[in-house]
């Protein structure tokens, strides 16, 4: 048996990005039904915006939903406005919709009748209840699930019209393109050199077999410098369609073949319809009518028929089973659990590797694993390779070592003519990635992703992937879990960390505006979870109600923290910062502490990161998730303190990372080795010649534990020193009694705060007088609020530090001088003040501070910030890039309040401020507010320090 939490209930469920779609959520919402759309894209309307066909030209003037994508008759619209347009009117009429997710089984009664389905948003699968499913995909996603009985009927057409904005035809494309309009007739004209839409006549294969990896072919064939954009839309229409005579027209259908199963009814791709008639669906106008006829029937039926609530079973059309695992989904509000026997799932093949995700270090694993000789498959959920680098817009290096790997990426983009070697147009690097992996042998499955695995004892020998063509279990020899989530580890069990109790710090968020000509765009202005279904959702509608002038949003969240695998070894700053070096690095990483936000390691409550970049060791065993073999975690999901994230996390780093990646899973995979039994040295020597590694590497050996004439120095030091800072951290059983003697000999005073600072962190209680001392006798000095975008040094001013100090020694009268601290803010103060005072409270709890705590929550303008209705926050929303003032609301908020709850609440104020922000739109405040609720303060205060634990 298998569990999977329920989503709340809806009468009709419907599945697709397409205009048929949302046309008959409108329709079942007006009829008083409830309704759930889930779309595996990133928005709706994918044969408007997804084609980029931006004007009703020829479409029919009386379909409601064509004034709703285009407002002004005749007028061009850019595909972020039309994608607005729809979500705005599915949130007006109280349509709930979930993006970026995919059914991967059917619920159905004891009597045969659809009730349901399972669905995954990346690996995190749960269940939904429902009393009718309405498919309305391209290629039938559910009707392929159903066990329906299609035939490939359908030819294939001769060609696919291709639309993109190319600043130069290239020559070799004459007599395949044509000129299809000018993007910006009708609209304010963007940034950078505008150009016409080109149409780009691709061939279809006659003969073609593969339609999943058809979309990569293309990408690889049609490459050239001069690209700017082009429409993600490139899926065939399906060659199976119901067993029945094809038609011309939808209204010529039979009614049975709108509905052919109880519960179970069709406004898509599979319908029994003629090229032609297929073809026709991809107008905006022709689906929205068929998906109200559709809407219609449904409406009818469910007069007719009770909610089902009966035992339940599951439908996946497929027979291969095993120990399938499957991560942890994360849910505002469930329904409990549903439990189903075990599932069972069609074969899809098998391959040397797989890798999971292909942005900045999955495109590069594909490539090198293929170069390596391996049988390669990238799965990506995105309609191209590269990330963040690509489709995210980060278009340029900031820091990163530009060797290896990353420097051939350079000089393939500077012979396709970009014109620096730090920056360049993401959809010639995305189209680059392409052809690098087909070259090599690879292939990539483009709109899929990995929602499960299977496993057998540690091993995990196969995925459970979802394509637009229908899931299935992929076998594989070895996994790159290059999600930049750890979604595949995840789903195997392996130990993640995620937003828990702890603390409430990750790095800011940004999901992009898009404007044509213009290829960078680098924002901070929001807390997204990747694994957050809704939290994602509401993020693509934030961003175009944000940015409502641009082209278009990112279809890519530009997130710099993610769920992270517990590996063999963490990746501390104190390693970094004492240039600690590892017998099994795998790449050299190069960054400053770009923090964009605040940090949660001790050694910087007492001395704040700087911009100075440094060179940091990243070993093989980061990448190993504990209690696995055959994956292999690269990228942002790596076993790091999540502190030293911002130094490994830049793009030519994981690039490299990810290449070096490929050729340890492909090595695996081909030898029949185990992960941890293979040489090591051997692969560091491919490395360096390679040139990802320096020849040194080679030979290092782990240079901890350190020498004691080095803590000497370092306790003489101070804290004026980085790297000596570290030392103090890094070897607390030397560094500790050193500044216990140091605490009686020094005559500085400062100097003496340092070392009573450093202990105070660390817990020693001797500190305690000095830190008290320090804290009754100083004035609040200058505080900090949240800042992401550019945050270097403290995240905590001085007095803070010492606060937090001071609590963790366990001094019982700690509570009466930080009551009297607080008692002394206001509405105005800064977020670090309280936060502070918040982190006190629940290592030292007292009734005097918590009272103080209480007083500032009932101030004015204190509390009450959460975002739980994604159309007001879409309605309120700004511009602004680097948007801060939210979120610095927001933590303060909730820092407060579960300092409170912490401490001893009163009249249940932390509670219900913590509960309201369990349905935060916004993931990082939903999962933190839920995690302390269910935590236990008295077992967090024996355990190890709340937050800032070296």
């Amino acid at each position: 048996m298998q569990s999977f939490p329920l989503y709340p209930s809806v009468d009709v469920l419907i599945v697709g990005a397409t205009s048929a779609a949302v046309s008959a959520a409108l329709q079942v919402r007006a009829s008083g039904h409830s309704v759930l759309v889930v779309s595996d894209r990133s928005y709706f309307g994918e044969e408007t915006a997804g084609r980029f066909i931006l004007d009703d030209q020829g479409m029919d003037p009386q379909e409601q939903l064509v004034h709703t994508a285009f407002p002004e008759v005749g007028a061009r619209r850019f595909p972020g406005a039309i994608k607005r347009s729809l979500e705005i009117a599915l949130l007006e009429a109280g349509a709930r919709f979930l993006y970026l997710a995919r059914p991967i089984a059917l619920l159905r009664t004891d009597e045969g009748c659809i009730a349901g389905a399972v669905i995954a948003q990346r690996s995190s699968p749960f269940a939904i209840r429902c009393r009718a499913v309405i498919d309305a995909t391209s290629q039938g996603v559910v009707a392929r699930l159903s066990g329906l009985p299609l035939k490939q009927n359908r030819p294939l057409p001769e060609h696919f019209d291709w639309r993109m904005i190319c600043r130069d035809i290239p020559e070799a494309w004459q007599g395949h393109v044509s000129i299809a309009g000018d993007p910006f007739q009708g609209g304010e004209k963007q940034e950078g050199d505008p150009c016409p839409f080109l149409s780009l006549r691709v061939p279809v294969k006659a003969d073609l077999t593969d339609p999943v990896s058809w979309e990569h072919e293309v990408r690889a064939q049609w490459i050239a410098g001069s690209l700017d954009v082009t429409s993600d839309f490139l899926d065939l229409p399906s060659r199976e369609v119901l067993d029945a005579p094809l038609v011309s027209h939808w209204e010529d259908l039979r009614e049975a073949s709108f509905n052919p199963l109880p519960g179970l009814w069709l406004a898509g791709g599979v319908l029994p319809l003629s090229l032609a008639g297929a073809n026709a669906l991809l107008r905006l106008d022709t689906s929205a009518t068929l998906g109200r006829h559709v809407a219609n029937g449904v409406i009818k039926n469910l007069g007719q028929r009770e909610a089902c609530t009966d035992r339940l079973q599951a439908m996946t059309g497929g027979e291969a089973t095993g120990d399938f695992h499957f991560a942890e989904a994360f849910l505002r509000k469930s329904e409990g659990m549903l439990e189903l026997p075990d599932l069972l799932f069609p074969s899809l093949g098998s391959v040397d590797v797989a890798v999971a995700g292909g942005g900045t270090g999955g495109a590069g694993a594909g490539i090198s694993a293929a170069r390596a000789g391996a049988r390669t498959i990238i799965l990506e959920m995105q309609h191209g390779l590269g990330g963040v680098g690509t489709l995210g817009l980060i278009s340029s290096y900031y820091f990163g070592n530009r060797v290896g790997f990353t420097a051939e990426l350079t000089r393939e983009l500077t012979a396709l003519g970009n014109p620096r070697e730090v920056n360049w147009y993401p959809e010639v690097k995305m189209a680059l990635y392409h052809r690098l992996l087909r070259d090599a042998g690879g292939t990539a499955w483009l709109g899929s992703f990995a929602f499960g695995v299977r496993r057998q004892g540690q091993t995990v020998d196969g995925l459970l992937v979802s394509t637009p063509w229908g899931c299935g279990l992929l076998e594989t020899g070895c996994v790159v879990d290059a999600t930049g989530s750890a979604d595949v580890a995840a789903a195997a069990g392996a130990p993640c960390r995620v937003v828990n109790a702890r603390h409430a710090a990750v790095q800011g968020t940004g999901l992009s505006p898009r404007y044509a000509g213009t290829r960078y765009v680098n924002t901070d202005h929001t807390f997204i979870d990747d694994n957050d279904c809704e939290g994602v959702t509401h993020a693509f509608v934030n961003a175009r109600a944000k940015f409502p002038n641009s082209f278009d949003t990112s279809p890519l969240v530009d997130s710099r923290e993610r769920r992270q695998i517990v590996g063999d070894i963490e990746l501390s700053p104190l390693d970094m910062l004492a240039g600690r070096t590892f017998p099994d690095t795998m790449v050299t990483a190069m960054s400053n502490f770009d923090t964009h936000g605040f940090t949660v390691h001790p050694l910087f409550a007492v001395l704040p990161p700087d911009k100075k970049p440094m060179f940091a060791h990243v070993p093989f065993r980061c990448m190993l998730p504990q209690g696995l073999d055959r994956v292999l975690v690269t990228g942002l999901g790596m076993s790091a303190h999540r502190d030293a994230i911002p130094v490994i996390r830049m793009q030519p780093d994981v690039q490299n990372q990810g290449y070096a990646a490929g050729l340890a899973a492909a090595t695996s995979a081909k030898e029949g080795k185990a992960l941890r039994d293979l040489d090591i040295r051997g692969l560091q020597s491919h490395l360096v010649k390679k040139e990802i590694l320096a020849p040194e590497v080679t030979s290092h050996e782990d240079s901890f534990p350190l020498d004691d004439s080095i803590v000497d120095a370092a306790v003489s030091a101070g804290l004026v020193d980085h790297m000596q800072a570290a030392v103090l951290f890094a070897q607390p059983e030397k560094s500790v009694p050193r500044l216990l003697a140091f605490l009686t000999t020094e005559a500085d005073p400062e100097r003496k705060l340092d070392a009573a600072l450093v202990l105070g962190m660390l817990g020693h209680t001797e500190a305690a007088p000095f830190l008290a001392e320090y804290v009754k006798t100083q004035p609040w000095d200058k505080g900090w609020n949240y800042t992401g975008m550019h945050q270097f040094g403290f995240s905590l001013s001085r007095l803070d530090a010492c606060i937090v100090a001071l609590a963790t020694t366990g001094s019982p009268e700690t509570g009466g001088i930080l009551a009297e601290k607080a008692r002394s803010l206001d509405a105005s103060s800064e977020f670090s003040h309280c936060r502070a005072l918040a982190v006190a409270a629940m290592r030292n709890p007292s009734p005097e501070l918590s009272s103080a705590i209480v007083r500032l929550l009932r101030l004015d303008g204190v509390s009450g910030h959460t975002q739980i209705d994604s159309l007001a926050v879409a309605r309120q929303a700004n511009d602004d890039k680097i948007e801060t003032a939210a979120r610095n609301l927001s933590l303060r908020e909730i820092y407060l309040a579960r300092g409170l709850f912490w401490s001893g609440d009163i009249d249940d104020l932390g509670r219900h401020i913590l509960e309201s922000y369990t349905s935060d739109l916004r993931g990082l405040f939903a999962r933190h507010a839920k995690a302390v609720l269910s935590s236990k303060p008295s077992s967090w205060r024996e355990e190890a320090p709340l937050e800032w634990a070296v």
